[in-house]
């Protein structure tokens, strides 16, 4: 299987599964992706979603070996190609707007296709082999959709342009120096870090993560008024959860708070 999910605790870990080509996603592939993610955002039972790569690499982005071609048959068109490129867009989209934390866990090569997965989610938690390269100058592509935009609010509009234009590699160093990664363990110290943040995630107040997620996206494009506003509604709101009260009477008994995410 191209793509294999796994569910414990609150926690959905999707990971691709081509390691024999570095995890490079084929429309099927990304077919699939659309309607889990599409699945997994509505799921209460689901608290926080993990984005992985099998073998020594995260995504070497799509694949150009012709994987995706008919057998035997005509190339694929134009239009068809668009309409494609016009749904996997909301890929992104799902992870960056998923009402619950997301993870992106790197290792190896993360290009393409692949770097804008990890942009879209919330963390990004990487290993020292991480190595980051756009590579669509490379493959003679202006970048997949969403790719501009995630980049440029991430690290600024003149590095994004020296990604972009250059197509220089970024080792993982100096991804986390720049913004390009959240946190870096060594490679024989991701799986159980990531691990550990995905679990104290999903025993989080799922609700408050999700009006902050809409908050901070907000914040990105939205007048200041404007936001302020929002949030104001979205804090109203959440204080009458039960996520909030729990945390009220934790705090007074001096004990853990037990979230339900809602």
């Amino acid at each position: 299987m191209s793509l294999q999910t796994e569910f414990s605790a609150g926690i959905a870990r999707l990971t691709l599964n081509r390691p024999d080509r570095l995890n490079a996603l084929t429309i099927a592939m990304l077919d699939e992706m659309v309607e889990l993610l599409q699945r997994w955002s509505v799921d209460p039972a689901i608290r926080c979603v993990v984005v992985q790569g099998a073998g020594r690499g995260f995504c070497a982005g799509y694949d150009l070996s012709g994987a995706d071609e008919p057998e035997g048959g005509q190339p694929i068109g134009v239009d068809a190609a668009a309409a494609h490129l016009m749904l996997h867009a909301t890929i992104p989209m799902l992870l960056r707007r998923m009402p619950k934390p997301t993870v992106a866990r790197l290792r190896g090569p993360v290009a393409g296709s692949g770097v804008v997965i990890a942009l879209a989610c919330d963390l990004r938690l990487a290993s020292r082999t991480t190595r980051i390269k756009l590579a669509f100058a490379r493959a003679g592509r202006c970048g997949d959709p969403g790719a501009p935009y995630l980049l440029t609010r991430l690290i600024g509009g003149a590095r994004a342009r020296e990604l972009f234009l250059l197509d220089e590699p970024v080792e993982a160093e100096a991804a986390l120096q720049i913004g390009l990664v959240t946190r870096l363990f060594d490679d024989d110290a991701l799986d159980a870090a990531c691990e550990a943040l995905a679990q104290q995630l999903a025993a989080g107040p799922t609700g408050a993560f999700a009006a902050m997620k809409r908050n901070l996206n907000a914040a990105e494009s939205a007048a200041f008024e404007e936001v302020m506003a929002t949030e104001a509604v979205a804090n109203a709101h959440i204080s009458k959860s039960h996520d909030a009260a729990e945390a009220a009477s934790a705090f007074m008994a001096r004990r853990a708070p037990n979230f339900r995410g809602y």
